[in-house]
């Protein structure tokens, strides 16, 4: 999958425009970002990549980046 892809994912699931992020964004100023964002996330992996996400790595993500390195 490509970036503008994956990319537009996310833009879904943070309900904000592409302009508005990059792959450089830290999550922790995107108040998007947050309880339920991640649980969206968790089902988002499971329908487009067939991956069970796991928690403790969502934790650790730091930056759109790293969301993005987990979309394979």
């Amino acid at each position: 999958m490509d970036l503008e892809k994956k990319m537009e994912l996310l833009s879904e699931l943070l309900e904000l425009e592409i302009s508005d992020f990059s792959p450089e964004t830290n999550l922790d100023d995107l108040e998007e970002w947050d309880s339920l964002a991640a649980i969206s996330y968790v089902v988002m992996m499971d329908e487009e990549f067939g991956i069970v996400a796991n928690p403790d790595d969502i934790k650790k993500f730091k930056t759109i980046q790293d969301i993005l390195d987990t979309m394979n």
